[in-house]
């Protein structure tokens, strides 16, 4: 396993379970949140994203966390030979979300750009976020994770359980 695909809503665990799996495989990390935006939340053009995401794609190992642009998604797990959903429910979501958005006033979120903050003043934006996650890419994600869990290690997470499990697994592998 050297091509890991970690993908869920915004707060579902996604970074914190990649650097998990990082300490197992000793596989990079790439967050995808600091390719797609830039200082003060300007999202990176797609076709300058693509270049990025296509040099990571074509190394020999990696561990790729994070949405982006959502015509990369079937590209890279074409490219994994693994993929793991966080499929978390959404009011736990929104709870982290806020609760990372408190955190950031003190340390900031080592997994995006510097110079984008989490301000509390954007609670409502980022919940938008996460419900059009929920209700319209997750059903579009599914539909490719059921296309790909015939030849790819597939994994659906939906609680701390789920992820404790997975980590023993792969302690195990």
């Amino acid at each position: 396993m050297n091509r890991i695909v970690v993908i869920g809503n915004s707060a579902s665990g996604k970074s914190t379970l990649s650097m998990k799996i990082k300490g197992i495989l000793d596989i990079p990390v790439y967050h995808l949140d600091k390719i797609l935006w830039k200082p003060g939340w300007e999202r990176t053009p797609e076709n300058e994203f693509r270049e990025e995401h296509e040099k990571i794609l074509n190394s020999e190992k990696w561990i790729i966390d994070g949405v982006a642009y959502k015509s990369t998604l079937e590209e890279r797990f074409s490219k994994a030979d693994a993929i793991i959903f966080l499929d978390i429910p959404l009011e736990i979501c929104k709870e982290r979300a806020l609760q990372r958005m408190h955190e950031d006033l003190e340390r900031p979120n080592p997994y995006v750009s510097e110079g984008c903050p989490y301000p509390l003043e954007l609670v409502d934006e980022q919940n938008k976020t996460i419900e059009l996650f929920h209700n319209e890419y997750r059903e579009f994600i599914l539909g490719l994770l059921n296309k790909y869990k015939k030849n790819r290690y597939v994994k659906y997470l939906k609680d701390e359980e789920d992820t404790k499990r997975l980590l023993e697994d792969l302690r195990n592998y």
